[in-house]
């Protein structure tokens, strides 16, 4: 098996206008490299966005480099791929629901993941748990944000705090 394995990250941006609760964050999924040596580091982001006149809608966009952007706040490392072509497949068969207030982003992600972990061949090593999942990164990027991580004036082109739930560590600061 090759050991240097792509990883599936839970990505955190701004809503957009949301300042608390559920609502607070746009979720999404990144896949990128094991090594992230270099000035940029390629890329998907997989997610669900909610347009003014279409409602929700699945995207998949190639990013120049998954440990940065000027919205992303954190990334938090939650499977080694094990089969990529899979598990791309499985994201892209997952419902997108319209109508259901209650239905949003991180209802898809969440769904996502539940969906990977019954496929269980697409990663490998994992913390796919969305009760688990979540309850972490809504704490990691909160932690960030009280010690000045997002400060005005930061750099925002610059890699933004990763944490290896595998690992039990952080990986960018």
């Amino acid at each position: 098996m090759a050991a240097n394995k792509k990883r599936l990250y839970i990505a955190l941006y701004p809503s957009g206008g949301s300042t608390g609760g559920e609502k607070r964050y746009h979720w999404a999924l990144l896949i990128g490299p094991k090594s992230e040596a270099g000035a940029a580091v390629p890329g998907v982001q997989y997610h669900v966005k909610n347009h003014p006149l279409g409602g929700w809608a699945y995207e998949e966009k190639r990013v120049a480099d998954v440990r940065a952007g000027t919205t992303l706040l954190a990334r938090v490392v939650v499977a080694k791929l094990a089969d990529e072509p899979r598990l791309v497949a499985l994201l892209r068969a997952q419902p997108v629901v319209n109508g259901d207030p209650g239905w949003r982003c991180r209802t898809w992600v969440g769904r996502a993941l539940a969906a990977v972990a019954a496929d269980g061949a697409c990663v490998g090593a994992a913390q796919l748990d969305w009760g688990v999942v979540e309850a972490f990164a809504r704490r990691y990027v909160a932690r960030k944000a009280a010690a000045g991580r997002y400060a005005e004036g930061e750099d925002m082109s610059k890699p933004k705090p990763t944490y290896d739930l595998l690992r039990g560590k952080e990986i960018v600061p």
